[in-house]
């Protein structure tokens, strides 16, 4: 799956900005802030510094995008491997989750191992995610998948030992999550679903 993510999204190890990039990777808006400044991200919408009123609220967005300017400068193709580790880890999440729901409904075989696997390419290579991939501003929506999936499998893998335990940490991932894009409000209503 690390191997297919990698060749699906290799013409996407660019040094170009796509959209909206263009507004946040070299953006004055990270020019000589350090990690206390951050508090400030969680005090204004995403679109603040350009003077719109859209009102998108996320922080977590900003961070990420900040932490790549820290570690990457300007060099754009670090931004774009993020992007692509990301939409690995979410790939690779999708796997692990199908597998074990289809492990909890008592499918063992290695027919379920197989289409767990399946339905991870299927995730990995689909043209759907090709924008979220390219563009460094729709990181959001991975971020979203990783906090949703992952949220979803942890609490799948702990409820029944430890029921608290499981409630409480989807509820922090919930939160978290909710800090990068507000689709990922989705998921209390996605675990009441499954719990189904």
């Amino acid at each position: 799956l690390v191997l297919l993510s990698m060749l699906a999204y290799a013409n996407a190890w660019t040094h170009d900005l796509a959209w909206d990039d263009t507004r946040f990777a070299v953006s004055d808006r990270f020019t000589g802030l350090g990690l206390t400044d951050i508090a400030r991200f969680f005090t204004e919408d995403i679109w603040a510094i350009e003077g719109s009123d859209l009102v998108l609220y996320r922080p977590l967005l900003l961070v990420s995008i900040m932490l790549d300017v820290k570690l990457f400068g300007d060099w754009l193709v670090g931004y774009h491997l993020t992007n692509i580790l990301l939409h690995t880890l979410s790939t690779i999440l999708v796997y692990g989750f199908i597998r074990h729901l289809l492990f909890s409904i008592g499918d063992r075989s290695p027919l379920s191992r197989h289409m767990a696997l399946l339905a991870a390419i299927v995730f990995c290579v689909h043209p759907v995610n090709t924008e979220v991939v390219n563009s460094i501003f729709n990181r959001s929506e991975m971020l979203v998948t990783i906090g949703v999936i992952g949220g979803l499998l942890w609490f799948l893998r702990t409820r029944e030992r430890q029921t608290k335990k499981a409630w409480f940490g989807l509820s922090v991932i919930y939160l978290l999550t909710l800090l990068c894009r507000e689709s990922a409000a989705s998921l209390p209503a996605l675990t009441v679903v499954m719990l189904f």
